[in-house]
């Protein structure tokens, strides 16, 4: 039995318009958010969405039907996520090895109570490189071994911008919470 979803594909695979530009709202709401994680603003998130969808249509015809679908055009997508990042961000490779003591935890009860949108603010606001590996890592599920030949740095940077993330992190949510408690105490 073919689903909507396959005859979409399979319209795609024969270049119909039509078809590709179902897929195209299709994957759009879950796609656009992936690549805001990488992008300044929602004009550059565009951009990155509307050229992962180009790579999609061009290599649709490779897609074997191994596995999900959408799980394939998320592949395709962090891919031009990363693609754009490497090209207006710059990685230095930094020589650090993490010492036990070093790595920053979170509680997650700290977290909790803060909204979501103000997380996802505070990690747009992190420097490129720091955001990029951030996401990855806590988004993606990378580890920092593909993270590192991904975006072709080490994996100990790979390691420091992940828990210089959750260092700034921690200092910006600890004023948000500390706030919260003192709305909810007068309450």
């Amino acid at each position: 039995m073919n689903t909507q979803l396959d005859i979409i594909i399979a319209g795609c695979k024969e270049n119909n318009i039509h078809c590709q530009e179902q897929l195209y709202k299709l994957c759009y709401p879950d796609m656009i958010k992936l690549c805001s994680r990488y992008a300044k603003d929602l004009d550059e998130a565009g951009a990155i969405y509307n050229n992962a969808m180009l790579k999609v249509f061009k290599e649709i015809i490779r897609y074997k039907e191994e596995g999900k679908f959408m799980g394939w055009v998320r592949i395709v997508t962090v891919r031009c996520c990363l693609d754009f990042i490497k090209t207006t961000t710059r990685f230095k490779t930094i020589k650090i090895e993490l010492i036990e003591s070093e790595v920053v935890f979170t509680d997650v009860e700290i977290i909790s109570g803060i909204a979501v949108n103000e997380i996802r603010k505070i990690i747009s606001e992190l420097p490129k490189a720091t955001s990029t590996v951030f996401n990855l890592f806590a988004y993606e599920g990378f580890t920092h071994k593909q993270i590192a030949e991904l975006l072709g740095i080490s994996e100990g940077t790979s390691k420091w911008h992940v828990n210089d993330a959750r260092r700034i992190l921690k200092q910006r949510l600890l004023p948000l919470l500390t706030d919260e408690i003192e709305v909810n105490a007068a309450g």
